[in-house]
């Protein structure tokens, strides 16, 4: 469906067209900083699905904790286990109405997971696939950008904390910053473009920086970044301190 502007789309769910770049890890906690669920009023509809993944060891009992977005948006139950050398898949419908949040997988012992978005036309025809890993856990987080005049960038970042935080992000690009204090609630996440907060040049190169709370491991984040360029995606890899 070209006709669908790809922008809201990116809008709506941030991270929906990102060829995964970052490597899997085996961990017993992922947070994916964006999930989105449900059909737009033109009748496309986009879901999302989890791939649980274990590699020997015990079997592993898992639960997905879902913020923003209601646990009505899935077919299944919220605990699986997977067994040993197995996996698991748990999955949204896409009939609903458009919602998105966060999600954290936690697990009794280590597994591999990722999400894929799936979106499709009102007939059905498939308009895009990506797979994303969870989200880089951060106190300081770097991200490189390249200027053209058409490039756009945007991050989401997941507040997986019971406190409040506030992150300093700043933009600085030929020789020029600006600071922008950001709120993010308890349990929640902010998604934005890098251009929708700051003057970004046509030309040249620059660097968002996010700091939480004024200073390295003073508190913590889970971050993803995208580059979108005239109607492609990709991932990037923020480089990041904990």
């Amino acid at each position: 469906m070209t006709s669908k502007p790809l922008m809201i789309l990116c809008l709506v769910s941030l991270f929906l067209y990102v060829p995964v770049v970052q490597a899997q890890n085996s961990a017993t906690t992922h947070v994916f900083p964006q999930i989105a669920d449900g059909k737009w009023t033109d009748g496309s509809s986009i879901t999302s699905r989890f791939m649980i993944t274990s590699i020997g060891g015990p079997t592993a009992t898992c639960n997905i904790s879902l913020f923003g977005i209601s646990p009505d948006h899935f077919d299944g139950s919220m605990n699986v286990s997977v067994p040993g050398n197995s996996w698991q898949t748990v999955s949204t419908h896409g009939q609903d109405t458009i919602a998105s949040g966060y999600a954290r997988l936690d697990c009794s012992s280590p597994v591999f997971a990722s999400l894929t978005y799936s979106v499709k036309s009102a007939n059905g025809t498939a308009i895009a696939l990506a797979t994303v890993p969870g989200g880089s856990l951060a106190s300081h987080a770097a991200i490189p950008t390249l200027l053209n005049g058409h490039y756009r960038y945007a991050v989401a970042i997941a507040n997986d904390n019971d406190a409040a935080l506030t992150t300093l992000m700043s933009f600085t690009a030929n020789g020029s910053s600006e600071v922008r204090p950001v709120q993010v609630p308890a349990r929640s996440h902010y998604t934005t473009f890098i251009d929708d907060i700051f003057s970004v040049p046509a030309e040249g190169s620059g660097t968002l920086e996010i700091l939480a709370n004024g200073s390295i491991g003073s508190g913590s984040f889970s971050v993803m970044a995208l580059l979108f360029d005239q109607g492609t995606f990709t991932s990037l890899v923020p480089a990041v301190v904990y």
